[in-house]
């Protein structure tokens, strides 16, 4: 047998055959077969070839294949795992968005069949090297290359064959089951993870905020226990001045209470109000317990954000939206969050929160020492199981001791033993005075007050405007969940004490009436006559609840935020953007966590509270945020890693192949070798696997090579740069 050298080989150009191996390894055959015909030097018939070569530059060049398909994987991967936040639109045309993902889902498919190309190039280099220049494989083995992207081929014959194969030992088994496993599984995957990864995806992400200080205790804003002592001494002179517990009451009677009048079945009323701070509005949520609105509750609730807090959100938003307008005026800042759908600040904190359940009692009974009772709101166990809360709870009123003569309904603080859990808790009592058709009655109210945790927020499209994610809507049945409601230590009670709740009701100078007299007037109810009635009980409790919220959201109305601004210009119009805009935006990377903005002395933080803004903004980034981002980064760079260690490993060793690249060529060596009766009874089909089990090996049989099942003499391995027929 004569084989020829390679560089000594009559035919093409040794050129002309890497450009050919470059073109076959990139499945772009036919276009340089074209490009042949174009200059005129295509071959009229087929000519010898190297079955495989020993080459560098070859290897190179055929594994090129895998350049473009991991190179974008990787890159994906790494602009998913660091972060990058894009903004309120895509780069481009405004208002093109969807037409922008769409190319980038067109991108993605085009993607996937590079790396299934890849992988089948990884996978046919591997059989046939195993098959030319080792020991054989099985005869299903053959077919893995062209049958791995579909996930039935784990279970089909060619596959099981190959498992139960005959191999020249167990490593090779172990070795040639996981690739094809592991090939199979990328090639199913490695699509999905691209198109999850190549999108941006619109969505909230982290774009930095700030530490603060408020300039009172955590004990102080939230406290335990609320007294008189507390109490701005303006507001024992003063009882328009807004710090003061009653503060802002007109916006109750104008914005909520109107609304009763109007109230039909199953209709309802406003979820919320807003009230005004110092620096900021903040909305309070109300839910009134009523027989003629759709749903029914179980006491009236009321909550809504401290002032202090409210206002801090507030500033420390508008000097986030200051700093990204800077860094969008400032050429070369890395952060774009000055492109927003919207921006979002909050603080997690607490807020108070009021429920309120009043029953009903005539005055006028032959028991005059007959006392009051009231509902025990902290009593979940017994709520459980009768599916109510229990009576029971007295004070010291006695009926008798509540007769009086009046026209309008009167408002009598107190407090009550509630058994359960004995605390202390401030009720109230309304007297409902007699008329001609009704008698003298009153109404018991159980006040329960709560600190809740809350996540309290404000928006850059609402400017002022602070909300929060504890809403009524999903508190007023407790049944089933502790923390709902609040049950033991979860929500902390708040005792108050009697004479703090006094200020909650001062008598207006320019009416000559209390301030729970013209909220219940501005229902519509100026008198209310009927104790029996349950109306007038549930807007009772809700103006209640209205009022006791109002105050203790009002605790610390004037204080506020502490420190300096680092490097804060005070005398420029328009300040730099120095150390102070840098501790606003992300520490690390284009998305992340703030520092902190204020420069405050370690002596001033012992009587202060430190809280968090956290800032984001809404648009289209890359993240790794969510387990299937994770997973997908995880798969692309999977497969990087495979097709770029064989990519090394075919260059360390030289060896580079593109015969037998195609299911034709496959056939067209099986018709050029001798029959076999090993096939015999094939031709119609394969029935079982055992034909796939048999080894199958590449041989040179003189200047020709052959697939064959059998050991012959003249048979010879396929030899490195040598030319076959």
């Amino acid at each position: 047998m004569k084989l020829v050298n390679l560089n000594s080989a009559p035919g093409a150009p040794l050129q002309r055959k890497n450009d050919w191996s470059l073109c076959r390894a990139l499945g772009l055959g036919l276009f340089y077969e074209t490009w042949q015909q174009f200059v005129g030097t295509s071959q009229a018939f087929e000519t010898r070839k190297v079955a495989i070569r020993q080459d560098r530059i070859v290897a190179a060049l055929a594994g090129a294949i895998h350049v473009l398909p991991a190179s974008i994987a990787i890159s994906i991967a790494i602009l998913n795992s660091f972060g990058y936040y894009i903004g309120e639109e895509l780069a481009g045309s405004e208002g093109q968005d969807d037409e922008k993902l769409a190319g980038l889902q067109l991108a993605a498919k085009l993607h996937e069949l590079t790396m299934q190309a890849s992988l089948a190039a990884m996978l046919l280099q591997y059989i046939r090297h195993e098959v030319a220049l080792s020991d054989g494989l099985p005869f299903g083995t053959l077919f893995a290359g062209h049958m791995f992207k579909d996930v039935s081929y784990l279970w089909s014959s060619e596959f099981w064959g190959t498992a139960n194969g005959i191999f020249r030992n167990k490593h090779s088994r172990v070795k040639l089951i996981t690739l094809l496993v592991v090939c199979t599984i990328l090639g199913l995957t490695v699509g999905p993870a691209s198109a999850t990864i190549l999108k941006p995806r619109m969505g909230d992400w982290p774009a930095g905020g700030t530490d603060f200080w408020i300039n009172v205790t955590s004990g102080d804003i939230w406290p335990t226990r609320v007294t008189e002592t507390e109490i701005p001494a303006e507001c024992f002179k003063e009882i328009s001045d807004k710090s003061c517990p009653h503060g802002d009451w007109q916006t109750l009677a104008q914005a909520y209470f109107p609304y009763w009048s109007h109230l039909e079945k199953k209709g309802y009323l406003p979820d919320s109000i807003r009230i005004p701070s110092t620096r900021s509005i903040r909305e309070m949520y109300l839910q009134i317990r009523s027989e003629t609105q759709q749903y029914s509750r179980l006491f009236s609730v009321a909550t809504t954000q401290d002032s202090v807090i409210s206002d801090s959100i507030a500033e420390t938003g508008r000097l986030w939206a200051w700093v990204v307008a800077a860094a969008w005026r400032t050429k070369g800042q890395p952060w774009r969050f000055w492109s927003h759908k919207e921006a979002t600040y909050t603080v997690s904190a607490y807020q108070p929160i009021v429920h309120t359940r009043c029953t009903n009692a005539s005055l006028s009974t032959k028991n005059p020492s007959k006392m009051l009772e009231f509902y025990d709101l902290r009593n979940i166990e017994t709520f459980r199981s009768k599916g109510d809360f229990p009576l029971g709870t007295t004070n010291n009123f006695t009926f008798k001791e509540l007769e009086a003569v009046q026209t309008v309904p009167s408002l009598r603080w107190t407090t009550v033993s509630q058994p359960s859990t004995n605390f202390t808790a401030l009720a109230a009592v309304v007297i409902i005075p007699s008329s001609e058709q009704h008698k003298q009655g009153a109404f018991a109210c159980a006040i329960d007050a709560r600190i809740a945790p809350a996540k309290i927020q404000s928006t850059r499209n609402r400017y002022k405007v602070v909300t929060s994610h504890l809403k009524p809507s999903s508190l007023w049945h407790p049944a089933g969940n502790d923390a709902t409601y609040g049950a033991g230590d979860s929500w902390p009670a708040v005792s108050i004490e009697p004479q703090w709740a006094l200020h909650l009701n001062p008598t207006l100078v320019e009416t000559n009436s209390s301030v729970f007299e013209e909220l219940v007037a501005a229902a519509g109810l100026r008198e209310i006559h009927s104790f029996e009635d349950p109306a007038n009980g549930y807007l009772i409790e809700s103006v209640l609840a209205a009022m006791i919220v109002n105050g203790l959201a009002r605790r610390k109305y004037k204080h506020g935020i502490i420190g300096e601004l680092n490097h804060w210009d005070f005398e420029s119009d328009k300040p730099a953007c120095g150390s102070w805009c840098r501790h606003m935006m992300p520490v690390r990377g284009s998305m992340g966590k703030g520092g902190s903005v204020y420069t405050i002395p370690q002596s001033a933080r012992t009587n202060a509270t430190r809280l968090t803004m956290h800032a984001t903004a809404t648009g289209y980034a890359y993240s790794p945020k969510g387990f299937t981002t994770i997973l997908s980064i995880a798969v692309l760079l999977i497969y990087s890693c495979i097709v770029l260690t064989h990519w090394g490993y075919t260059i360390w060793m030289q060896e580079c192949s593109t015969s037998w690249h195609s299911s034709s060529e496959i056939a067209a060596l099986a018709m050029n070798s001798q029959a076999t009766d090993i096939l015999h009874n094939t031709g119609a089909g394969v029935e079982t696997s055992k034909i796939f089990q048999r080894r199958v090996r590449i041989v040179s049989v003189g200047e020709k090579v052959e697939l064959t099942f059998e050991e012959k003499a003249d048979q010879e391995r396929i030899a490195l740069n040598a030319w076959y027929s």
